[in-house]
């Protein structure tokens, strides 16, 4: 590391630190006006925008160039600044530009020649006594020239024109304003005489030397010259470039009224101004020639001059044009290519070391100004020195606060500063420091966090360890890497403006902030008290007892006096005596730093002889904001500023210099304004009138990146809202600025569009130009991405775009250009990644709440976010599989394009709208855990759920995005199940003691950080048995539970009943154990007493049935509540406590109220019902009870403790889903959810009222089933800002979130678009009786999924016909197009066990116990009006490909006899009873029928079942093993593959049935029983029979060469038995579907790598793969029908994504533990693996063994 990367990283401020790489191309361009005007407006048409494109699409950077001369008349502007800014401007290009940054363009004319507006008063008093001792009057120069003494050392200033000549400007009065003008010029004249000659005098005298004396003799052009080339430092070479052209017979047409366009002319005598012409010659012709080596000086010679110069009619003239327009490309890109390499090795181009290196230049930077603040300085300086100690007691970070413009920024930068040079420079301390929004790094959290982390990790030796991308664990990596910190390299980290952090992710909440510090460690914050409400927020969220906060006050009067001095000396500045006195009155108005800075900026113009009448101070930091907004509108027009500042204010972040003028351009107000009076050559801004608006707030604007490129913005929040207060007021003008700019990003009128524009009425009497006009406006070109090698995207349109979309008020252009369109879409996914896609659609729908369109495409990314994720691409999956048949406009175009895109990286595209529809009920669904789903429960908020599951992980969800926050684990060592959330949101508490089995119980609780997936504290001392959850007090301080205890005695074992509570804040246990009651506690919770003590309220069963109230800390009872008016007490089972901790609700006998403040009982009715209750607050208002063997729930109000509502629940009963479990009621009493026992479903119903009185009479009617594949195991309601949802946990692994907020919109949107229902029907949702048919047929019918049919395919794979789950419905589908053509509904008794095809698929069979039915293949249409009668009951049907042959399967669970058939003729032809249970069978040619039995193949003939051979397999044959599982054959018939318990795969000759080959393909594995799981589930061949792959119950599938049995590919991923391994028609792809899994896994046959995950959200049933049309048809067990089409894919690589590894010190310890734990399991699992290769190594040349 070099030293210079080693000071920049240790926050080294000390030392002079490098300068900023640049990300622009800036060049300032420098020629006469009049004679270049050809060649600057060509290289702005033909030049500059090749160059930008080059810039960008190669390098990233941005290409400026500043054109002075260019839009702007020859004359002096009235305050003679031009020519400062120019030098300005020059500087600032030689600071900021990568390369090139000077090119001038020297001719034949030397160009204007003006004096200097400044001139030191020791000069001009010599110059003025010249003058005098010479005899002339000095009366001119007096009158203009005034001395201003504030100057040290003293100037003297030319005046403003308009000063004295009032009309010089005045184009109202064009008369006066000719006169002025030419009295002006008569002036200047004399002025420039009258100077020019003292300085020559004065030079002669050796008063002046040759510069002092030269600057009153140059030309502009000559001036820029010097300080862009002559005196510039550094290679000139590589930054400079000369362009020189002559005209050979110019001075021949001097007297021609256009030469003095093109030489410099003397006014009075009417020729060639030879002075001129010999400065520029010495200029042009010596000086640059020996500054520049030739490669750099590019001349040019011309003949035949003409009146307009470079006369492109003249074929000379346009060759030199074209000649010269390619060196200029040539040149340029030139020297940015050698920059862009020389820069590689400069230390920021690690993007660490840049977003160090900009925080601390402007550390730096704001150190230079400051002055006092002790105090706060002391305060910061005593908390690092406790921190470095590693003293606990101030273990949290300390907080800086003070109102806007008090000087925070200042402060946090001097602190730092101090800390890193002065205060600890012995404690070798590493300090990192961040200026919040000032970078695009430090504006959001997730790039602030990831940065700091990264930096950490480098101090400490770990550079080279990825950073997570993913915002929750970055939070918990930040809080991990502190950890680093240490006694010997102490960290401290300083994070400046909180309230500058962007909202997105949650940021203002704070909770990514550490609670705790470790020692060694310090965090300073500064922020804003009241901005996004951060100082409570930090109260709330930081631990009290070890936080410190200090405020930074206002100035006191001394100081800032002070201050003021000390600014204006180093400005070398002053003021008079009345001037002081302005200052100190404004100081006594307000002292804050930023009213002293802007003061200051007033103050430092004032000049000596300025009267004080002329001076206006406003005593308020808005007010002196508001007259630097007046003094721009003054100087430079109120439409042009107000645009300028306004367009800057409305951008998001931050807005280019070069987006802005170009954006300016495109304001046909503003150039209406600034083109009044005259027509420019090309129809844009002028680049130097925002030069010269930004050159008077420069100290007010903060430069930084955003998105690739350098943008400014407002760096004080007051300005931001002083501009928007004074230029965004009205909302029609700000809509219409958002429309211009998203005309810029979308780039409407760029590539030489012209726009169109109106002049004004006077400027068509004026200019005699026509009413309408367009003209192109030269903007820059917007792609959505910039090359394709690399692929660069346009960051700054894909952020910018949507964002002035949505505030332009135009959804339709919105939807057109950006949120519905696929380019956009795919190349905003690519380049930013679908949080900032999510980001884009939640301010839409925001803006636009009842837009279905939008909606839906946002459900669709929010729905699909896993597979959009793993590959953007898939987004044309998502959207034809979701949106398919949707409505709208914009849908159907998006839908259209994803039909038409092309992409060489998604494997299988739909055609059909296969997956559950966006905006239905269902509204995402949640893939990761690998186990049973236990519970689940949602954050207050909305935000996250937490669930729990039988994988013993935690897992929390980000509900917005539909995404894996955090996966706790490590912690468990039994299944999880319960989950509680703190009221607080922060933290999650997972336990398993209420487990159903005393073997899934354990006494851990874990208590984890939901932000930052982190184990915060475990709670100890639990027993491990309980029976009640765990609750909160109001403040999440407290946690409570009850526990039991067996405790053995001499005589017997007893069982104790303890209340057990924790500190939340360090997991200290309040108390051991609490027996409260005789016998077992009910339940338990916390409150609070009137008077704020803590209290412990609980209930006793029927031995001790009381309610008791304990004081939470000390254990001593305070109250016990009995009902005294009956004799004998009744428990309360349960009891449900409000959210402010007041009133507890609960049932002796009947519903009542507990006030803990006083411990009174409240009755809420006078009705008598000793049944459990289910009690729950709605709100602190309303609280629900529900009596078990009742079906009414009553809702009382609390306050006014009465009945208000009832709700008749008799609709649940009569629906008999189930034992009632539980019900959830929404807050806003819309919907009720209901849990049951055992069902794969909860139950969403609509509460109707239907009767109005004083206690409104409700009904809850049947809704909707949120189905799973497996049983339900809890529910939660999830409540957001906009909408509510139901999430649902199964034993399916998932978790789904549903659409209850408005049930009956959803399940209409969700009928809108789709067709028909999966199957083609609409099915009566509220049947309960379809558990089993939700099972995958492998799971239902096992034994027979390689018997019969539920898919065939008819006539040459035109048509498919299709069996539901049920057997009750046979659908006909159009292969090619994926639609639906008709279906039947089978109506006899048993259902359809089988379909299958006649030869050539003219017929379809359908067969169902004593039931027969023909249809035709083209419609479907049963070809007898019912169905034909057997005389057996059969379970499935076979048909033979060859004949008329069938068979009947008979057996009801498995394959017991064989009936053959000719369904020709409808006869029997004979029967057949196998010896042991078929798995395949096979109907060959020759009429022949192969049954392939577990443990014998079989083969007889189909005409009379003749028996053809029979090849038994006798146990204990060698080289045999106990059965078949499965199989498949070749399609010449000639070799069968069988697949065996054991992991054997076998080749067995058909026609013979002897053994040909075998080989172990897969291991056994043992199941908890102790014997041979069924290793090998499927065998398929590919369509060409070269290779066939086996799936199996090691979790893999594998793929081999048929020829020689070599394992060619082993394909992974999945975490249970791979039950279904299918291989494209096209034999691209293998397609692995497990048991349980709801997605299937699309494997490369050409390398073996995972190209996709396709998530189905139910089981997949049955994989249907049509090798002609090379389609692929998937069915689910909800009856779902989903068509892909095949794609060709170019060979990738494995989509998996390796987590980050973060080794701090305090993790490696824990997680070393947790990689001992892991290591076995490993190493068990790579042994296995190296047993199952080595198997087939030793197999070697013999890799087959002949049986």
């Amino acid at each position: 590391m070099s030293d210079v990367a080693s000071q920049l990283l240790h926050g080294g401020l000390g030392k002079t630190l490098p300068p900023l790489r640049s990300r622009v191309v800036r060049i300032f361009t420098s020629s006469t006006f009049t004679d270049t005007s050809v060649e600057r407006n060509a290289l702005m048409k033909d030049a500059y925008p090749k160059l930008k494109d080059y810039c960008k699409s190669k390098y990233g950077l941005e290409f400026q160039v500043v054109d002075m001369r260019w839009g702007v008349r020859d004359e002096a502007t009235d305050d003679h600044m031009t020519s400062e800014l120019c030098m300005n401007e020059i500087a600032a290009c030689q600071k900021l530009s990568t390369g090139p940054n000077f090119v001038t363009f020297l001719c034949q004319k030397y160009g204007y020649r003006p004096f200097p507006p400044k001139v030191p008063a020791v000069e001009l008093e010599a110059m003025r006594k010249v003058l005098i001792d010479g005899g002339h009057s000095v009366a001119i120069l007096d009158e203009w020239f005034q001395k201003d003494t504030n100057a040290i050392p003293p100037v003297y200033i030319l005046q403003p024109i308009s000063s004295k000549l009032v009309h010089f400007t005045d184009h109202e009065n064009p008369e006066k304003m000719a006169e002025d003008r030419n009295n002006w010029w008569k002036i200047f004249e004399t002025l420039q005489g009258q100077l020019k000659y003292a300085a020559e005098v004065c030079a002669k005298k050796k008063i002046f030397n040759t510069k002092q004396a030269d600057k009153f003799r140059i030309s502009v052009t000559h001036d820029e010259v010097i300080h862009g080339l002559l005196a510039a430092s550094g290679v000139r070479e590589d930054h400079c470039v000369c362009f020189i052209r002559r005209f050979n017979d110019l001075e021949q047409h001097s007297g021609n009224s256009e030469a003095k366009n093109f030489i410099d002319m003397d006014w009075a005598t009417k020729k060639v101004d030879r002075e001129a012409q010999q400065l520029l010659t010495n200029l042009r012709d010596g000086h640059v020639p020996r500054a520049l080596k030739q490669s750099n000086v590019i001349v040019s010679t011309l003949n035949n001059w003409s009146e307009k110069g470079v006369d492109l009619n003249i074929q000379e003239h346009k060759q030199y044009l074209d000649n010269f327009l390619k060196r200029f490309i040539e040149i340029i890109m030139r020297l940015i290519d050698r920059a862009a390499t020389v820069s590689q090795g400069h230390v920021s181009t690690n993007p660490m070391y840049d977003e160090i290196l900009q925080h601390l230049t402007f550390c730096k930077f704001k150190c230079q100004s400051f002055h006092g603040r002790d105090d706060v300085l002391s305060s910061i300086r005593g908390y690092v020195h406790e921190r470095l100690k590693g003293n606990p007691g101030t273990a949290s970070p300390l907080v800086i606060h003070g109102e806007s413009g008090s000087g925070k920024t200042s402060v946090i930068a001097k602190a730092a500063f101090q800390t890193a040079a002065e205060w600890f420079t012995r404690s070798n301390c590493a300090v990192v420091v961040r200026f919040l929004g000032t970078t695009p790094a430090s504006t959001g959290v997730r790039q602030l966090l990831r940065s700091i982390c990264k930096q950490v990790l480098t101090i400490y030796g770990h550079g080279d360890t990825s950073i997570p991308d993913d915002y929750f664990k970055t939070v918990r990596w930040f809080s991990e890497v502190l950890r680093y910190a240490s006694k010997n390299k102490p960290l401290v980290i300083f994070l400046d403006s909180l309230d500058q952090l962007s909202a997105a992710e949650g940021a203002h909440r704070l909770t990514w902030l550490p609670r705790v510090l470790p020692p060694h460690a310090a965090v300073v914050l500064s922020t804003l008290p009241k901005e996004h409400n951060i100082l409570f927020t930090l109260q709330y969220v930081l631990s009290p007892g070890t936080t410190g906060y200090v405020q930074v006050k206002p100035l006191s009067i001394d100081e800032s006096t002070k201050i003021m001095s000390s600014w204006l000396q180093a400005e070398r500045r002053n003021v008079n005596r009345d001037q002081n006195a302005i200052i100190t009155d404004a100081i006594r108005h307000c002292s804050l730093p930023l009213f002293l800075k802007l003061l200051f900026d007033q103050a430092s113009r004032w000049q000596s002889y300025l009267s004080t009448a002329k001076i206006t101070v406003n005593p308020s930091v808005k007010g002196m904001i508001s007259l630097i907004f007046d003094r721009l509108e003054e100087y430079h027009g109120k439409m042009l500023v107000s645009r300028a500042l306004g367009y800057m204010t409305i951008s998001q972040n931050g807005i280019a210099e070069a987006e802005l003028e170009d954006i300016l351009s495109l304001d046909d107000e503003v150039l209406q304004d600034v083109y009044a009076y005259w027509l420019p050559p090309t129809r844009r801004i002028p680049p130097l009138l925002w030069t010269r608006i930004r050159a008077e707030i420069n100290d007010y604007l903060v430069e930084r990146e955003a998105e690739g490129a350098r943008v400014i913005y407002w760096y004080h929040r007051q300005f931001i809202e002083a501009a928007r207060e004074r230029y965004l007021h009205n909302a029609e003008m700000v809509k219409r600025m958002h429309k211009t700019c998203s005309d810029y990003y979308i780039g409407t009128w760029s590539g030489g569009k012209k726009k169109p524009f109106e002049y004004t009425e006077d400027q068509m009497k004026k200019f005699g130009v026509p009413k309408k006009a367009e003209e192109d406006r030269k903007v820059a070109p917007q792609p959505l991405e910039f090359g394709t090698n690399p692929t660069r995207f346009n960051i700054r349109k894909l952020e910018q775009l949507p964002f002035h979309e949505i505030l332009s008020q135009d959804v339709d252009h919105l939807k057109e250009s950006t949120l519905c369109s696929l380019p956009f879409l795919l190349a905003k996914l690519r380049g930013m990644g679908l949080g900032e896609v999510m980001q884009d659609f939640s301010m839409a729908l925001a803006n636009y709440k009842e837009d279905d369109e939008l909606r839906l495409v946002s459900d669709t990314l929010r729905v699909g976010s896993s597979a959009v994720r793993e590959n953007p691409f898939n987004l044309i999956v998502e959207v034809i599989g979701r949106l398919k048949n949707a409505k709208g406009k914009y849908i159907q175009k998006l839908v259209a394009d994803a039909e038409m895109a092309t992409t060489n990286t998604v494997p299988l595209i739909p055609y059909n709208q296969c997956f559950p529809p966006a905006g239905g009920l269902l509204r995402t669904q949640f893939l990761g855990h690998t186990g049973e789903v236990m519970c689940v429960q949602a954050t207050s908020d909305g935000r996250y759920l937490v669930s729990g599951s039988m994988d013993r992980k935690a897992i929390v969800w980000e509900l917005e995005s539909s995404t894996i926050l955090h996966t706790m684990e490590g912690h468990h060592a039994k299944a999880i199940h319960d989950v509680a959330i703190t009221p607080d949101n922060l933290m999650a508490v997972t336990y398993n003691f209420r487990a159903k089995q005393d073997e899934d119980r354990s006494n851990e609780i874990n208590v984890w950080n939901i932000e930052t997936g982190q184990l915060f504290i475990k709670l100890l001392g639990h027993t491990g048995k309980g029976y009640t959850r765990i609750r909160f007090s109001s403040d999440s301080k407290f946690a409570v539970c009850t526990m039991t205890a067996r405790i053995e005695n001499d005589y017997n074992t007893e069982t104790h009943y303890y209340a057990k509570a924790w500190n939340m804040e360090n997991g200290q246990e309040l108390f051991r154990g609490l027996e409260c009651h005789k016998g077992e506690i009910n339940d338990v919770l916390l409150g609070r007493a009137s008077n704020g003590r803590n209290l412990l309220v609980t209930c006793g069963d029927k031995d001790d049935p009381a309610i008791k109230i304990w004081d939470l800390f000390t254990g001593q009872i305070l109250k016990e509540i009995l009902d005294r008016r009956r004799r004998q007490n009744h428990p309360t089972h349960t009891m449900e406590i409000s959210s402010n901790g007041r009133y507890v609700a609960f049932n002796f006998f009947q519903h009542a109220l507990l006030d803990v403040h006083t411990a009174e009982i409240i009755d809420l009715t006078d009705d008598e019902d000793r049944s459990d209750c289910q009690i729950q607050f709605l709100t602190d208002r309303e609280v629900m009870f529900k009596n078990v063997d009742k079906w009414d729930a009553f809702i009382y109000n609390v306050e006014e403790q009465k009945l208000v509502k009832r709700v008749d629940l008799n609709d649940i009963r009569k629906k008999n889903f189930g034992k009632l479990l539980g019900l959830l009621v929404t807050d806003d009493f819309k919907t009720i959810v209901s849990k049951h026992e055992d069902v794969k479903y909860a139950i969403a119903w609509k509460v109707n009222a239907y009767a109005k009185s004083e206690v409104e009479r409700y009904e809850c009617k049947f809704q909707a089933k949120l189905a799973h594949d497996g049983q339900v195991n809890d529910t939660c309601i999830v409540g957001s800002q906009t909408s509510v949802f139901a999430g649902t946990a199964s034993k399916d692994n998932s978790i789904k979130v549903w659409n209850i907020d408005n049930i009956d919109k959803a399940l209409q949107q969700e009928k809108e678009n789709r067709a028909l229902d999966a199957m083609g029907v609409t099915k009566d949702d509220s049947d309960n009786n379809d558990d089993e048919t939700r099972k995958p047929s492998y799971d239902r019918r096992f034994n027979f999924r390689q018997i019969t049919y539920r898919t065939r395919t008819l006539e040459n794979e035109k048509y498919v016909a299709v069996l539901d789950n049920m057997g009750k419905l046979i659908t006909l589908y159009d292969v090619m197009a994926g639609t639906l053509v008709e279906h039947h509904k089978w109506t006899a008794r048993e259902p359809v066990g089988g379909i299958d095809i006649t030869p050539g698929g003219k017929k379809l069979f359908a067969q169902g116990g004593k039931a027969l039915m023909e249809y035709d293949s083209n419609t479907l249409k049963p070809v007898y009006s019912e169905a034909k009668k057997l005389d057996l009951n059969a379970t499935g049907l076979r048909i033979s490909p060859h004949s008329s042959s069938a068979v009947f399967i008979g057996g009801r669970h498995e394959m017991e006899q064989v009936y053959t058939y000719d369904v020709n003729n409808h006869w029997y032809t004979g029967e057949y009873e196998p010896k042991t249970t078929p798995r395949a069978i096979y109907l060959l040619s020759g009429d022949r029928l192969l049954l392939v039995c577990m443990r014998n193949l079989t083969m007889i003939t189909m005409t009379d079942c003749h028996l053809i051979y029979d090849q038994e397999f006798v146990p204990g044959w060698e080289g045999t093993l106990e059965y078949i599982l499965c199989a498949t054959i070749t399609k010449n018939e000639r070799l069968l593959i069988t697949g065996w318990q054991d992991g054997a795969v076998k080749l067995f000759n058909v026609q013979t049935g002897a053994g040909v080959k075998n080989i172990k393909a897969h291991q056994e594995l043992e199941n908890s029983f102790g014997s041979n799981v069924h290793v090998i589930t499927e065998i398929n061949l590919s369509s060409t029979d070269q290779f066939f792959v086996t799936g199996s119950c090691d979790k893999t599938a594998k793929m081999w060469d048929l020829t020689s049995l070599r394992l060619i590919h082993i394909f992974r991923g999945h975490n249970t038995t791979v039950m279904m391994a299918r291989i494209s028609g096209d034999n691209q792809f293998v397609l692995t579907v497990a048991r349980n899994d709801l997605n299937v896994k699309v494997h490369s046959t050409s390398n073996g790598n995972l190209l996709t995950n396709i998530i189905a959200y139910t089981a997949i049933d049955n994989i249907c793969i049509l090798p002609i049309t090379n389609r692929i048809l998937m069915t689910t067990t909800d009856n779902r029908v989903m068509f892909f089409k095949v794609n060709q894919v170019i060979a990738q690589q494995q989509r998996s994504v390796r987590p980050a590894q973060l080794p701090p010190p305090q993790m490696q310890v824990q997680g070393q533990t947790q990689q001992s734990q892991q290591i076995p399991r490993r190493q068990a699992k790579q042994q296995n693996t190296a047993t199952g290769m080595s198997s087939l190594d030793n197999v070697g040349s013999s890799l087959c063994t002949i049986i």
